[in-house]
């Protein structure tokens, strides 16, 4: 089902608020960006998620914003990068080229194992290409899903670095 008719779905119930915060991270975006991106004022979109009153137009302008990016996402290849939220924080690139062909990175956010498993379905569900995770839930992803799987080599710096924060703790 697509965000927008989720989004439709949950009108008229306590769930509205929930369902738009929900999308607005599936969507990676904030909601100070999705002010800047629909022309709602942010004062306008802090009522909503305040469960606060408002008005037709403004669950129009929300529909067709939401509409808007779900269409960019459909357009093009995509490949999943299943991390934790500060991980995926520190991406900087949203497409990446490679062999002339250009593919749109979707995050999945995930802190636990259950989370990992989970998003790698839904990654597969929603038409990835393919996924990238952790070394240390790989194994169980590639078992679950039809689709490549590449897992994040880290280097033996970034294990210095953590064991010099880990002293510098002690």
């Amino acid at each position: 089902m697509k965000a927008y008719e989720r989004l439709l779905l949950s009108l008229g119930s306590e769930k509205f608020t929930d369902e738009f915060k929900k999308i607005l991270l599936e969507l990676n975006i904030s909601l100070k960006e999705f002010s800047d991106h629909s022309e709602i004022p942010y004062s306008t979109l802090y009522k909503v998620m305040n469960k606060k009153d408002f008005r037709v137009s403004t669950l129009q302008k929300i529909i067709k914003v939401i509409k808007e990016f779900e269409k960019d996402d459909e357009l093009g290849d995509r490949i999943a990068i299943i991390a934790a939220r500060s991980s995926l924080n520190k991406l900087t690139q949203k497409t990446i080229e490679f062999d002339n062909k250009t593919y749109a990175i979707k995050e999945y956010p995930s802190n636990t194992l259950e989370e990992c498993l989970i998003s790698a379905v839904s990654a597969e569900r929603d038409g990835v290409k393919a996924i990238v995770c952790a070394p240390i839930v790989s194994a169980c992803v590639e078992k679950l899903v039809r689709i490549p799987v590449a897992v994040v080599i880290t280097e033996s710096t970034d294990y210095l670095k953590a064991v010099e924060i880990a002293a510098s703790k002690i």
